[in-house]
């Protein structure tokens, strides 16, 4: 069975990317696989891996490639797979719309030149706050929202992960066949004993939008009540925001015990999140679901968010239990610290809630879901072939 991905792929670290690469290679764990080739976004980057273990990876497509869907078409058409999952991100075409909605129509023509295709959809722009997003396009921006998600699912099945997202297409769209799988974890969850100090961390690709500004005005007041306090930023710009961070750092330049941190690699991670006793959320809008929501229940840390509908809805399908402030709001956002730092009850009551939820969310119990996805493309296509589904002791809902 030959599985082409097409997806951001490191070494350009995005969260579509990272998460590419784990599933990627949890699908290519499972041994049922002949063959796996990922058809991978270029970069300026001199480290550019041609295999994963066995996986083949190709960098035949590059963002704001005026023939990136011809490119990967072509790839597609000499390789001849059996399946092809495409791992997509709204704007990972580029940054200009027309551009983008031709890349994200790739899989629209991989299905009409009769392949199974599976289409995994992290972003639901159509439902999120365009205002807070600086989307693209003014006026027009809903209509192009519009578009993106009738072009991005014209597929055989399409992956959603959040549930809310699922019930949105069965009301507006019950013609697109839908598949909720969760986000989960990529790594083994490890319950992490509380660091003694006191650090607040924030981990996201950063933006506007992320609330950075939100958390460092909230910071000051924090410190005078909390003097060993300190403040962790991690996480790469967002490559629609350029300048965004030094434009910040300046800004709040006189804050101390602040660290920015700046791009983490994956091996890194565990001890960034170590090092945190409360992971922040502050987002000010958010276009799908939280992958630092799941790192903080893979390693047993506690979370603050913003009561953002998605991350609402993410928290009520998984069964997680985050501590809400009002999104927007920096005295709330501060008393919510507060609350989780005053007590530490509270913070072990989350931390054992989400660290039994997540362990149904294992990268083994992810791949089983897509593998099942992929199994009911071939069936649509009327192809004769199945995948043998692996056994795992965990079943995924």
């Amino acid at each position: 069975m030959h599985l082409v991905i097409v997806s951001p792929f490191p070494p350009t670290i995005t969260g579509v990317g990272q998460y590419g690469y784990h599933i990627t290679r949890g699908l290519a764990e499972t041994g049922v696989f002949s063959r796996i080739t990922v058809l991978a976004a270029e970069s300026n980057s001199s480290e550019r891996p041609n295999h994963l273990g066995m996986t083949e990876i190709e960098y035949c497509w590059r963002p704001g490639q005026l023939n990136a869907q011809r490119a990967i078409l072509s790839r597609i058409k000499k390789l001849n797979p059996d399946v092809i999952w495409f791992n997509l991100r709204v704007s990972m075409f580029g940054e200009s719309s027309w551009l983008n909605a031709a890349g994200l129509s790739t899989p629209m023509f991989a299905r009409q030149m009769g392949y199974p295709t599976v289409v995994t959809l992290h972003e639901l722009v159509e439902l999120a706050d365009l205002r807070a997003l600086d989307a693209p396009g003014g006026l027009m921006a809903p209509l192009g929202a519009h578009m993106i998600t009738y072009i991005s699912t014209q597929a055989d099945v399409v992956c959603l992960t959040l549930r809310h997202y699922i019930e949105w297409f069965a009301a507006k769209r019950p013609d697109v066949d839908c598949v909720y799988i969760p986000h989960g974890a990529f790594q083994e969850p490890v319950l992490l004993e509380e660091d003694a100090g006191t650090e607040l961390l924030l981990f996201n690709m950063l933006a506007p939008f992320k609330g950075v500004e939100l958390l460092l005005q909230a910071f000051p007041a924090l410190k005078l009540q909390y003097p060993d306090l300190r403040l962790t930023i991690a996480g790469e710009e967002h490559p629609r925001c350029p300048g965004y961070v030094e434009s910040v750092r300046k800004r709040f330049n006189g804050i101390k015990d602040v660290s920015w941190r700046g791009k983490i690699a994956d091996e890194d991670l565990v001890d960034l999140f170590r090092q945190a006793k409360i992971i922040v959320l502050p987002y000010t809008a958010s276009t799908g679901a939280s992958s630092s929501l799941y790192r903080a229940a893979t390693w047993g840390r506690p979370a603050v968010a913003s009561d953002l509908p998605e991350i609402r809805a993410l928290v009520k399908d998984d069964g997680f239990q985050v501590e809400f402030f009002e999104t927007g709001n920096v005295n709330s956002l501060r008393e919510k610290i507060g609350n989780l730092l005053d007590s530490p009850g509270r913070r072990r009551a989350q931390i054992e809630n989400n660290f039994a939820v997540i362990q149904n969310m294992r990268l083994g119990a992810t791949c089983h879901r897509y593998i099942k996805a992929f199994n009911r493309a071939l069936e649509k296509r009327r192809s004769p072939k199945r995948i043998a589904i692996p056994q795992t002791n965990i079943e995924p809902a």
